[in-house]
């Protein structure tokens, strides 16, 4: 930017740091223009050369023309426009040797020799280094610039994979991702399909560069989607194979901050996403048609094995060889049709309780659907019952009717000739109760174990953290948490971005503080301020109140303003001296309030006057109406032998909401012809001071 000089100082000027700064870059500028202009050597001045007496000095030329010509044709030392545009188009950081071989090997420690490589790299491992995954192999190693996160993919020589996370500079576990016999299936399936595989020219081609960028030039991922960005949006527009990372609230995303690959056909219409987050979870994503699946967590093998075993070990889900046993030995009375299927078939337009009873049988069993008049449950049923006595208009019935729904929900209904039916009950049985009551003290346990660091009790990341400032103070946890405020947020905090302290006794004992981040740099000079509210369950949260950071504002005036006879004239405040969160509009003279408050106002005018009848009245005005007065002079000073000029002072409080702006108005009336006006006099006699006195506008009565 140009300099910009200062051409309207007055005598009360402040210099202040703003003015030397200006200063010193006007200079520094001009230093840099005549050093440039110095270094130029490409004849800025375009002088001739007969101007420097070179006028009669022939140009010689210094090869024969076939020489050049030869020179000019020489397709080996010259490249084309698609050899450049294709070079240029390569990947610019190298991830292997010149020769295709791993850049490093690591032979002593993993976690120590990978925070030399920061960007996607090649390596090798040989004599099981400390925290490798055991023997000899090769891999790839991907880091954000801290280095706090960042993963490890290693294939073994033994044909065995594994993946290692770097969270927040924590490593985790190796986990093996996939076993020996079923990679080698999926090699063998792979090296069936001759369709894509590539000739010797292909490789020698490819081999000499990268055609195609997968990550950006420094090794880092091409394209960061951030939380404004969406999956399905940005991964059609970027097709191929592209290295890319996300934050944790991308549109689409899985729901937390991932780096990965993904390759999209040229129409952008047929692709897939591989992604990993810092939680050590593989997801996948598919793009067929131009439509999209939902995320997949893949599993790994140590994962299914946990899962199996856990399944193998449900004692509702399988059988004892004695039951078994037992019920191969024979039915002993008939319970079914003759076919092996149900007694009785209940449908949708059927009474369930009557079909049964009416059926005339004492014991058998039934199939029913979800709709039939007193169903046991909205889901189709199967199971059996049992009658003492029973007739086809179903009188003087005694028994019971067991029904389990295809969610393996059971109930019962027990039928009394005198009562009649009782009512269906839901059923739990004793080992059901005692797995859901072991699993439920596994899981607290797993959860305790896993989840109260002293860092997850103070801070709240990810789904516990409360975004939305209008979510009620019974949903916080307990104790002392903290939690970050971000991605503009617009749900009622205070600013945009901050952090929140919550200290929570119970629903009935609970603050809630705001701390502005305190960025004042650019247009962020309002970020810093301190904020209060309370919750009790029986009436919500109070409003917002501010405990620091106040605002303020000394806004002038410059020259004469002369006021309208019998109006009210807006005062032109246009020359700023102190404003703290750059409230103070000197286009349109209006203060807008930063934040809700109490303001206190301080107007100083000095007047124009005569010998005369004279009327000012100084008012503020508060969104666009007169609000209060600040002082008004009247009367007549036909007395006075000179002109009269005469202040006008007043202070007064103003509660304002967050976007309220006040001006400040002057009615003035006289006898005569000479105008009346703000004087230029000096400086001191006209100013506008705002000061925030309080963080909170209390609601009127």
């Amino acid at each position: 930017m140009a300099y910009e000089e200062k051409t309207d100082w007055l005598p009360d000027d402040p210099i202040n740091e703003d003015d030397v700064n200006r200063w010193e870059k006007g200079i520094k500028d001009a230093h840099t223009d005549l050093a440039a202009h110095k270094n130029d050597m490409n004849n800025p001045h375009n002088t001739t050369k007969g101007q420097v007496g070179l006028g009669n000095v022939d140009n010689v030329q210094q090869a024969a023309k076939k020489d050049f010509d030869q020179h000019d044709q020489d397709q080996v030392r010259h490249i084309t426009e698609e050899e450049r545009e294709k070079w240029n188009g390569g990947q610019l950081s190298k991830i292997t040797k010149d020769d295709g071989q791993p850049m490093f090997n690591i032979t002593s420690d993993f976690h120590t020799e990978l925070m030399n490589y920061p960007t996607l790299t090649y390596f090798s491992y040989t004599g099981s280094p400390l925290n490798s995954p055991g023997g000899s192999g090769r891999g790839f190693w991907t880091c954000s610039d801290s280095k706090l996160y960042g993963h490890v993919l290693v294939m073994t020589n033994d044909n065995r994979t594994f993946r290692k996370t770097l969270t927040n500079g924590n490593w985790s576990d190796w986990f093996e991702l996939e076993t020996t016999e079923g990679a080698q299936a999926k090699v063998n399936a792979h090296a069936a399909k001759s369709d894509i595989h590539v000739t010797q020219s292909d490789k020698d081609q490819w081999n000499n560069s990268q055609l195609f960028k997968v990550t950006a030039d420094n090794g880092q991922a091409k394209i960061y989607l951030s939380e404004t960005d969406d999956f399905h949006e940005s991964v059609p527009q970027n097709t191929g194979l592209v290295h890319f990372a996300s934050a944790p609230n991308t549109m689409n995303g899985p729901g937390t901050s991932v780096r990965g690959l993904w390759t999209i056909n040229a129409t952008g219409n047929y692709g897939q996403i591989i992604a990993f987050d810092n939680a050590n979870k593989t997801y996948r994503k598919t793009i067929s048609e131009g439509n999209w699946s939902d995320w997949i967590e893949l599993e790994t093998t140590a994962g299914a094995e946990a899962k199996v075993s856990n399944h193998a070990k449900d004692s509702t889900a399988h059988i004892t060889v004695e039951e078994r046993n037992k019920w191969n030995a024979g039915q002993l009375s008939k319970i079914t049709n003759d076919a092996g299927g149900v007694f009785i078939a209940i449908g949708d337009t059927d009474d369930f309780l009557s079909k049964i009873v009416k059926s005339g049988e004492r014991f058998g069993t039934f199939y029913s659907t979800g709709k039939p008049t007193n169903a046991p449950s909205t889901l189709s049923t199967r199971g059996f019952f049992h009658f003492t006595a029973t007739d086809s208009n179903g009188n003087g019935t005694f028994g019971y009717v067991v029904a389990i729904d295809y969610r393996n929900n059971m109930f019962t209904n027990y039928v009394d000739a005198n009562l009649g039916w009782q009512g269906w009950n839901k059923i739990e049985t004793e080992s059901d109760a005692q797995t859901k009551a072991d699993k439920s003290l596994a899981d607290a346990k797993n959860y305790v174990d896993t989840n109260y660091s002293n860092q997850k009790l103070t801070i709240l990341t990810g789904s516990n953290a409360i975004q939305d400032a209008r979510t009620g103070g019974n949903e916080y946890p307990p104790g002392l948490t903290l939690m970050d405020i971000g991605a503009v947020n617009t749900t009622g905090y205070p600013l945009g971005y901050g952090i929140v302290k919550n200290e929570k006794y119970h629903d009935y004992r609970f603050a809630q503080y705001f701390y502005g981040t305190g960025n004042e740099s650019g247009s962020y000079i309002d970020s810093t301020g301190t904020w209060i509210r309370h919750w009790w369950s029986g009436s919500g949260w109070t409003a917002w109140h501010k405990i620091s950071g106040f605002a303020h504002a000394n806004i002038g005036t410059t020259g004469i303003q002369y006021l309208d006879k019998a109006a009210h004239t807006k005062i032109q405040f246009n020359r700023k001296i102190k404003d703290s969160h750059n409230a103070f509009d000197t286009k349109n003279n209006r203060f807008v309030a930063p934040n809700d408050g109490m303001f206190l106002v301080g107007v100083g005018l000095y007047m124009l006057n005569t010998p005369a009848y004279i009327n000012f009245h100084l008012k503020l005005y508060l969104n666009g109406s007169v609000f209060k007065t600040v002082d008004h002079k009247r009367g007549y000073f036909e007395n006075k032998e000179n002109e009269m000029n005469l202040g006008l002072n007043g202070n007064v409080t103003v509660p304002m909401n967050k976007g309220d702006y006040i001006e400040i108005y002057c009615y003035c009336n006289y006898q005569g012809d000479d105008r009346r006006g703000v004087s230029d006099y000096n400086g001191v006699y006209n100013y506008l001071d705002i000061q925030e006195l309080g963080g909170l506008n209390y609601p009127t009565v």
